[in-house]
């Protein structure tokens, strides 16, 4: 999407956020017939807007948030806008009505944040949901399925005797049984063909049982890609590091898989076209060996980089952090990172296993062994022997862990695998939906018991306004579909934070009420009044700190 069309996608992403939960307190509080003065999109000054039966419908100046305010709702304030006169309190009052009604009230917001995300996961199930094929993205070097044959692109068609179709089928049908799971048979599709293929492990007493233990993974290298010596076919076509390759023999490329295969399927001159900036090139490749550095030759061990001179750009140097263990050896951005303890790296996931693996624990003291890193520089290959530096980071959940690095970033990036569309009746939706929402709320339940106890860190799990923008405006670039998907998630984590028993949300009123349900009396006017001021207090250094971090990610440039 244009950037025209994103930013509005962002306002109106927010704006159904709010409307849901702020939808939630106002019809139950009409059905009871306590008084809405105020519904409001934003906060502070009134904007504008327009009043009817009662209550000031408005958009105010801050938009991200709203409120709905209700007559009678603020012991300390009493009045109402002084527009119309309120009718008679026992009517219109929150204070006056029955306790049940009031708690009523304040939980319908949270629990419309909830009920909304399964109504709306239901229906785009049944409408159709795009889920990623069971193709093969990459294959982790040294592993059961590049032992086994398996290549990337590979489709798969059937897991232990089991049909799939998407890679979520292809989990589920992984044996989980451990004796099973030390040899499974998968059926491929390749070129057309069917192979049937062995995956085979050596067992133990924790043998693996997710298709990612086997070497299997779904992120795809984009088309991107890097030219690794200036006297290579790709060079002499007038290739550059960093071009987005769109053709091969008049065929177009997804992804670097589907490149790999028709290169390899090439004849000694094939056509290409590639994609430099906004302006699309073409040339002809040329394939030739002469130009491969004699103490490289045995490290180009396929045909793309052997024939052409071409690697995906995920194993270029795109940076390289100051005073990292990279830096301080010589490696350089642009640099091809050739081998590692001379191996290839054919990927960017063997360099982070091969990285991973230098990681030494002894107690509470953590190191790296060095390692020799060959990498190709301006057409001289150079090893260097570094040593990881060993960090604390944080996992996809924000869970604290160690892992060396060596302080480089890759150059390309991933490609969107193949999608297929699949439908759900009415009955299987419902069941999928519900499953989905209570697996959402645990998690996020989880996710605040985590950051409560310091397990994870809080700067990686929470997000303010800004992030759920920028969110809801990446989702808009892949579709309706992601749009609407984040938006129920979102919903479930706005719901259950706001039942958080923290006075000024509404789980601070319904705990509130709920000590006056116990008590059979309301708790004390100063209570309250020094309660939500300290609840205030809680929620803006809450609302500083999501915004900072909020910032840092935008102009950071965090994924």
């Amino acid at each position: 999407m244009t950037m025209l069309i994103k930013i509005p996608a962002a306002i109106i992403f927010l704006g159904l956020l709010i409307f849901v939960h702020e939808s939630g307190h106002f019809l139950v509080a009409k059905a009871f017939g306590v008084r809405v003065l105020t519904y409001s999109f934003g906060f502070g000054r009134r904007l504008f807007g327009f009043r009817h039966r009662g209550t000031d419908y408005r958009l105010s100046l801050i938009p991200f948030g709203g409120y709905v305010r209700l007559f009678g709702a603020d012991p300390f304030d009493e009045q109402d806008d002084g527009w119309e006169a309120p009718r008679e309190r026992g009517e219109w009052s929150l204070g006056d009505v029955h306790v049940a009604k009031r708690l009523a009230i304040y939980a319908a917001g949270p629990l419309a944040n909830l009920v909304v995300p399964f109504l709306l996961f239901a229906v785009l199930l049944m409408a159709g949901e795009p889920q990623l094929a069971a193709v093969v993205g990459t294959v982790v070097r040294d592993s059961p399925a590049e032992q086994a044959g398996v290549q990337p692109g590979d489709r798969l068609l059937s897991v232990a005797g089991a049909e799939v179709l998407t890679w979520s089928d292809m989990v589920e049908a992984w044996p989980a049984d451990q004796e099973l799971a030390s040899r499974v048979t998968i059926v491929v599709e390749r070129l057309g063909e069917q192979r049937e293929l062995a995956l085979t492990t050596p067992g133990g007493e924790d043998p693996p049982t997710h298709p990612g233990d086997f070497g299997l993974r779904l992120e795809v290298p984009s088309a991107q890609v890097g030219v690794v010596h200036a006297a290579s076919p790709a060079a002499r076509a007038g290739m550059q590091t960093g071009d987005l390759l769109l053709s091969v023999a008049g065929e177009a490329v997804a992804d670097w898989p589907q490149a790999v295969s028709l290169l390899r399927r090439a004849g000694d001159r094939v056509p290409a076209s590639w994609l430099r900036g906004q302006e699309e090139l073409q040339g002809e490749l040329v394939s030739g060996t002469a130009w491969i550095p004699t103490e490289a030759a045995g490290l180009f061990d396929d045909l793309p980089l052997e024939r052409w001179g071409l690697q995906s750009a995920t194993v270029f140097v795109a940076s390289v952090s100051p005073d990292s263990a990279a830096a301080q050896a010589g490696v350089e951005e642009g640099d091809f990172l050739l081998a590692i303890e001379g191996q290839r790296i054919r990927n960017w996931y063997e360099l982070l296993r091969s990285v991973a693996a230098t990681l030494v624990e002894d107690g509470d003291q953590r190191s790296a062994t060095p390692l020799r890193l060959t990498v190709m520089h301006q057409g001289a290959v150079l090893v260097y022997k570094l040593a990881p530096q060993v960090i604390e980071d944080t996992d996809a959940l924000g869970r604290y862990y160690w892992r060396p690095i060596i302080g480089v970033s890759r150059l390309g990036g991933w490609a969107e695998g193949p999608t297929v569309r699949v439908y759900y009746g009415l009955v299987p939706a419902v069941l999928r939906a519900g499953t989905e929402t209570v697996l959402l709320v645990r998690f996020t339940l989880e996710q605040i018991g985590r950051i409560i106890t310091g397990e994870v860190a809080p700067q990686e799990s929470l997000g303010g306004p800004v992030e759920i923008m920028r969110q809801a405006t990446k989702a808009a670039d892949r579709g309706w579909f992601d749009v609407a998907r984040l938006l129920g998630m979102i919903s479930i984590s706005v719901g259950i934070f706001n039942l958080l028993p923290v006075p000024v949300l509404d789980g601070g009123h319904l705990l509130f009420y709920s000590l006056e349900a116990i008590r059979g009396r309301p708790v004390s006017p100063l209570l309250r009044e020094r309660a939500q001021i300290v609840g205030v207090m809680l929620l803006v250094a809450l609302m500083i700190f999501v915004l900072v971090v909020d910032m840092g990610r935008l102009f950071g440039g965090a994924g």
